[in-house]
């Protein structure tokens, strides 16, 4: 009980001090944004700590908080406590090697110690639910041994009561967020069960096992049971996030990006079944091995071809082929630019009078999906923000709404996605880039061939015969839309405020004004992508 009794303890803490903040000043004073920006990294550390010292769920919930800078950013939850708690993305507190031996014997009915050739005591990393070593079987293959911390399962029931007190609690923009407690008790329910993740990560690797640029670990079955996962084990991996050293490993972190966004959204568009568990501890890349001979070598002499690597599947979210292409047709009409299809798609999502958020979540670029328009909204898209109309509020109103219309998978989804976009931002990866690989796998997704398609059929996509000039026709139709669309924002940006001032002016005709120009701009940005850039960049 004393790790719940010291959660509640600085839940209280926070609280008061944050109400506290009344008797600073009124909010906007400076000293009220000093004294809040204060308590926000004082709180922050505080939270690390009890996280660190508690584990478990503790650890899992930080996680989730420091991957929200990839959603409605700073909006929502302060920076302080992303940049804090993101340590805990790949180095939560290691536990003594006797004490995970003894979950190993519980599965496996001997040490580790006796069932391998040889095992490292020190693991590798460690993180909310389990630590990893790595070790080498007896037929000489080197493996990764990820074992659950044996005391997890005796706290469970106590943390949960715990999280659901907090979910009772914080209620942002007055919105009940309870249910999001509830859903984060089943999914992680779900994967303390080690069996399932290994499913998860056979089937994500036959849906990629078409891409060189894709790697997920082998499962070793072996060695695998409900609380320990073998794996063979992957060397010199760069964590996907850490520029400097992508490019002390002889990666150029634009291609490393450009792969990121294109498996996550392959998973999304066309498998339906999306890795819910993104941060930078579980994707890495190394250099792509058993390059063809004959190919020929990077422009750059020294610089290595990426391969993303997968960890961690113990989380998924499944998208029904229904909801995959209307989704794949949201996506779609943004690109376009076509407000009625865009408005049509998210209302099926979010309702009619909340589905104006739906695009925007996505990407700020998708703004002309918007019935009113203005000028302020283009401007805020050109810095890659949120318009200016959008509050907290707002964003709180659209997850409830999507979750009360069943939405709990599309959810995850959403937070697959801002990982990723979280990463991409560390990179400093360009939005039209990310949208490119967007609009190529929802276009490739959309296609009637795939409903009804099993994975097995999915993983073949890419070898049907007769498709390949068919693909390539609408890969480059959705590379020149996302051109189009990027030069519409940039070009309006700018002239929005004199455009939207004459009479009669809307957004529709104020493109028209643009286009020529735009057209132009878009038709010789795209030629000289496609001829100066990799091909994994320029489509």
């Amino acid at each position: 009980m004393g790790r719940a009794m010291a959660a509640m303890a600085l839940f209280e803490k926070a609280k008061k001090a944050y109400l506290a903040l009344d008797e600073v000043g009124p909010e906007g004073s400076p000293e009220r944004v000093a004294a809040k920006e204060a308590l926000h990294v004082s709180t922050a550390q505080e939270c690390l700590e009890l996280a660190k010292k508690n584990g478990g769920i503790y650890n899992k919930a930080a996680q989730f908080v420091a991957s929200l800078q990839g959603g409605a950013g700073d909006a929502g939850i302060p920076k302080a406590y992303i940049e804090a708690l993101a340590v805990l993305t790949d180095k939560a507190p290691f536990r003594p090697f006797e004490d995970m031996d003894a979950c190993f014997a519980e599965e496996f009915g001997v040490s580790a110690k006796e069932a391998f050739a040889e095992i490292d005591e020190t693991p590798i990393a460690a993180a909310s639910l389990a630590q990893v070593h790595r070790a080498v079987t007896k037929d000489g293959r080197t493996v990764a041994v990820k074992l659950q911390y044996p005391w997890l399962k005796h706290h469970l029931s106590s943390d949960f009561a715990v999280f659901s007190m907090f979910g009772q609690q914080i209620k942002p923009g007055g919105f009940d967020l309870s249910w999001l407690v509830r859903d984060f008790q089943v999914s992680l329910t779900a994967e303390l069960d080690f069996t399932g993740e290994a499913d998860n990560a056979e089937r994500c690797a036959l849906e990629l096992s078409g891409r060189p640029d894709a790697h997920v670990p082998e499962v070793v079955r072996e060695f695998t049971s409900k609380r320990v996962l073998t794996t063979v084990f992957v060397d010199d991996m760069t964590r996907c996030n850490d520029v400097a050293a992508l490019r002390r490993a002889g990666f150029d972190p634009r291609r490393v990006g450009a792969a990121l966004a294109s498996v996550f959204s392959e998973m999304v568009f066309v498998h339906g079944h999306v890795h819910g568990d993104p941060h930078a501890g579980n994707v890495y890349v190394r250099e792509r091995p058993n390059l063809n001979a004959n190919r020929r070598p990077s422009p750059a002499a020294r610089e290595k071809e990426p391969q993303i690597v997968l960890l961690d599947h113990g989380l998924y979210h499944d998208l029904s082929d229904a909801t995959r292409t209307e989704f794949c047709a949201l996506v779609n009409a943004c690109v376009r630019r076509d407000a009625s299809g865009a408005r049509k798609r998210s209302a099926r999502f979010a309702g009619k009078e909340l589905c104006r958020f739906f695009p925007l979540i996505l990407s700020p670029w998708f703004v002309f999906g918007s019935p009113d328009l203005r000028a302020a909204d283009l401007k805020a898209a050109a810095r890659g923000a949120l318009p200016p109309g959008v509050k907290l509020a707002d964003i709180g109103a659209f997850l409830v709404s999507l979750h009360d219309e069943g939405g709990t998978n599309m959810l995850g989804v959403l937070h697959s996605l801002g990982y990723t976009k979280g990463i991409l931002n560390e990179l400093r990866f360009p939005e039209s880039l990310r949208l490119r690989a967007f609009a190529r796998y929802a276009a490739l997704g959309a296609r009637p061939s795939l409903l009804g398609a099993s994975a097995e059929e999915k993983a073949r996509w890419r070898t049907n015969p007769g498709s390949e000039t068919h693909r390539g026709l609408l890969v480059l139709l959705a590379a020149a839309r996302v051109e189009i669309l990027a030069w519409f924002v940039f070009v309006l940006a700018p002239l929005a405020p004199i455009l939207f001032s004459l009479p009669g002016t809307s957004v529709w005709t104020a493109s028209v004004a643009v286009s020529g120009p735009v057209y132009f701009l878009a038709a010789m940005s795209f030629v000289f992508a496609r001829a100066t850039e990799h091909p994994e960049l320029a489509m």
